[in-house]
């Protein structure tokens, strides 16, 4: 099967330094598309062309606006983009938008790229290796610092195939999109086709998409069922990451979207106006990024006015990075990972920009060490030092967990989570993932809580599970009882070898009862005369109840008992004067015990419910 690795060329550059002719001589497409641009002969929106390089590798172009006025044009398509063309027109040199736009790829993360010297044909050999000079100064520290220099001609057509070979080369070094995980395209056009519908295009970041699939419109949440397909001007029967498609909706309101949207199969992406970022002022910069200033920010292809909070420190001079919060004026489709570029408010000029590191629920006070320690982790953190770090701050289920890193494939998160298992770095207990010191942790806790609960209720058998459940979610409790780390009884748990028995207080006041009951062993005090003999302040019932029991206690009749030695020495009555008698009777045993006739009917009574006699008419017969 033919597999053909798809990436995002993108061209950048000070503006009539000759970036679409060059697309134009590569390709033979004219990405100037808009009437006006044709007019002035310059670049102002967005233009795409493709092309196929050696190697089974099909490239796809954006060729970005290099007017200084136009800026937030070249960031809606800069974010995607796999390997840059940085045109240097060799007439001219290097200009102010050509260091603006290295700026901007540089803080985007692009990996990649080649150096265009273009319209050569305009230049000696002089003036070219002066353009030369001034590239290898401009792109010092950059991510195209090395990278190769070629000397092109859109008119003579110079240099067109080495810049091929070139572009080949670097794109064989290129790590595949992940195509696995959840469909995400920033949208940079949306527009109406008569008969169609909506339509919108984009890089494709992450996943595959095909007819018939469902996607979520985000920010918004609109539901949208995919109708179509184009790439390259083509119909197509699948569109992947790392491929410029157009994408025909149906459910789509008209002009219900735009460029700043994004089309994402859930839940590959989350609207949100609060991010975590890691920001940096570019070491070009000459201004210092202070608290709660005022920024645009471009993100993907939305730029949205935001304010940040510097969580680390008052203001980030030129060449600092830290972390802060962005809270933006309204939300945009995000992901952990997600690079953007910031740009002052007044006067526009690109400053800095980094890494979404998180999307939270609120804000966070500045310099909280646990927060700082958490976007540490999280910068530059792979799905496995992510996944451990959330579950030692905090036991999850796996769903949970999932939850958390929904950006990720399945089979990403399913590797993570196996690899950590299996090297022990986390177990599972109850339903609950965590890490051996939370669990460790969270045992010394329960252990605690269960002392505590002695302390303060020390004749009950232990600490009800539904309270336990409460502090302590997903199975734990049951999980720490059946590893032996406590002990249940019922729906209670108890400390290990506790029991209300053991207790001083159990131990005074059921001697005190137990002797109420000895002094009188077949004319007993009722339950309530017994407990009328202490105080308020002592939990005589609560001991009364447990001496029932452990059969300290027998119940002959409601509220009637007889201590065991009284109550089992009865039945050996009750065995004697059957032996003697054949049966014995109410008034026999009466007599025999030398008790009120009360107590021998409540003695037989419950004899015969144990079984040990069966009544027949007025006598009771031994079952034995």
């Amino acid at each position: 099967m033919r597999t053909v690795k798809r990436i995002v060329i993108g061209t950048a550059g000070h503006v009539d330094h000759g970036k679409t002719a060059l697309v134009r001589a590569l390709t033979g497409i004219d990405a100037d598309r808009l009437a006006e641009e044709k007019r002035r002969g310059l670049t102002v929106d967005l233009g795409f062309a493709w092309m196929e390089l050696p190697g089974e590798v099909h490239a796809d172009i954006v060729d970005v606006p290099g007017h200084e006025h136009f800026v937030k044009n070249m960031l809606a398509g800069a974010g995607g983009i796999d390997l840059a063309l940085l045109v240097v027109a060799a007439d001219e040199g290097v200009m102010p938008q050509t260091r603006e736009h290295l700026v901007i790829l540089s803080l985007l993360g692009v990996p990649r790229g080649v150096v265009v010297l273009s319209r050569c044909d305009l230049a000696d050999g002089e003036t070219r290796a002066l353009a030369r000079e001034e590239i290898a100064e401009a792109v010092r520290g950059s991510f195209l610092e090395g990278a190769p220099v070629v000397e092109t001609s859109a008119q003579t057509g110079e240099g067109l195939d080495v810049l091929r070979a070139l572009l080949a080369e670097e794109a064989a070094e290129l790590p595949p999109r992940n195509i696995d995980r959840p469909f995400f395209l920033p949208v940079d056009r949306a527009f109406t086709v008569r008969g169609f519908g909506a339509v919108v295009t984009g890089t494709a970041l992450d996943g595959q998409v095909r007819p018939g699939d469902l996607l979520t419109v985000s920010p918004g949440g609109a539901r949208v069922r995919v109708r179509g397909l184009q790439s390259c001007g083509r119909e197509a029967a699948a569109a992947f990451a790392g491929q410029r498609v157009a994408v025909n909706l149906a459910g789509a309101e008209p002009g219900s979207l735009a460029r700043g949207d994004a089309l994402a199969a859930a839940p590959s992406a989350r609207a949100n106006a609060l991010l975590d970022v890691r920001l940096a002022a570019h070491p070009a910069s000459a201004r210092a990024i202070t608290h709660n200033q005022r920024l645009h920010l471009a993100l993907g292809t939305a730029c949205v006015l935001c304010r940040v909070r510097l969580l680390d420190r008052e203001a980030l001079a030129p060449g600092e990075s830290g972390y802060a919060q962005l809270l933006l004026e309204q939300p945009v489709a995000v992901r952990p990972g997600d690079r953007f570029v910031v740009r002052f408010y007044s006067p526009v000029e690109t400053v800095g920009g980094g890494v979404v590191l998180d999307i939270p629920a609120r804000r966070h006070r500045r310099l909280d060490s646990a927060v700082l320690a958490r976007l540490q982790c999280y910068d530059g953190a792979d799905a496995r030092g992510r996944l451990r770090f959330d579950l030692a701050e905090e036991p999850m289920t796996r769903e949970q967990a999932r939850e958390r890193l929904f950006f990720l494939s399945d089979a990403e998160f399913s590797t993570a989570w196996k690899g950590l298992l299996a090297d022990g770095e986390i177990r599972c207990a109850g339903r609950l993932a965590l890490t051996p010191g939370t669990l460790a942790r969270l045992r010394e806790e329960l252990l605690g809580v269960l002392a505590d609960y002695h302390g303060a209720h020390p004749l009950d058998r232990g600490m009800p599970l539904v309270l336990l459940r409460e502090r302590f979610p997903g199975g734990l409790p049951e999980w720490f009882a059946e590893e032996g780390a406590v002990s249940r009884a019922g729906d209670a748990l108890s400390l290990p070898g506790f029991a209300p028995e053991g207790t001083e207080l159990y131990r005074r006041t059921a001697a005190e009862l137990l002797a109420l009951y000895a002094r009188a062993p077949y004319a007993p005090p009722d339950r309530a005369a017994a407990l009328a003999e202490f105080p308020p302040s002592v939990p005589a019932g609560r001991v009364f109840d447990l001496l029932l029991e452990a059969g300290e206690l027998v119940e002959a009749a409601p509220g009637l008992c007889f201590a065991r030695a009284a109550w089992e020495s009865a039945r050996e009555t009750a065995r004697n004067v059957a032996g003697e008698r054949g049966s014995v009777t109410l008034s026999g045993l009466r007599d025999a015990l030398e008790t009120s006739r009360r107590y021998a009917q409540a003695l037989l009574e419950r004899m015969d419910a144990d079984g040990f006699t069966r009544r027949e008419g007025d006598a009771h017969l031994l079952r034995e």
